[in-house]
């Protein structure tokens, strides 16, 4: 007869055969993560700086296009600034003038003249009017209409 062999399902020790150890157990220190950290830490810091980035420039754009707006605006007021003064120049030039006043039933005086102010008048009406410049011996004043308007706001200064 056949002898049959004594078979053993897997780990389990053989009949007869010696019992094995349990493996020793020891203490293994963790796998250090800082690399892992670290790397995490800058991915972040690039990620807010490109974030930071985008922002600025977004930022960078619109500031360009309000100026540029400003700056369109700023031409368009300079051509109606110039169309005004050319406006301005055709009404008040001495043709037209002359044009207008023919088309209401003037006619142009045949002789011309000068009417002679005593000082001592013109010296009332001066003390009268108040002072209105350093130079008070000039009453025609032939300026332009910019000056005339910082010289009347120069004598109107606190009065409503």
């Amino acid at each position: 007869m056949a002898a049959v062999a004594a078979s053993s399902p897997r780990g389990a020790p053989a009949a007869g055969s010696r019992r094995q150890q349990p493996p020793t157990l020891r203490v293994v220190a963790p796998r250090r993560r800082w690399p892992a950290v670290a790397g995490g830490i800058v991915l972040l810091a690039v990620m807010a700086a490109m974030l930071g980035a985008a922002v600025f420039h977004t930022q960078l754009a619109e500031r360009q296009l309000e100026i540029d707006q400003l700056e369109r605006q700023v031409r368009a007021e300079r051509t109606r600034f110039d169309e005004l003064r050319r406006d301005r120049a055709v009404l008040r030039s001495p043709q037209r003038i002359a044009d207008e006043a023919k088309a209401l039933g003037m006619a142009p005086g045949e002789t011309s003249r000068f009417v002679e102010i005593d000082p001592m008048q013109l010296a009332v009406q001066l003390a009268a009017s108040g002072v209105t410049a350093d130079d008070t011996n000039r009453v025609i004043v032939e300026t332009g209409p910019l000056d005339q308007f910082r010289d009347v706001k120069s004598v109107s200064v606190g009065q409503p």
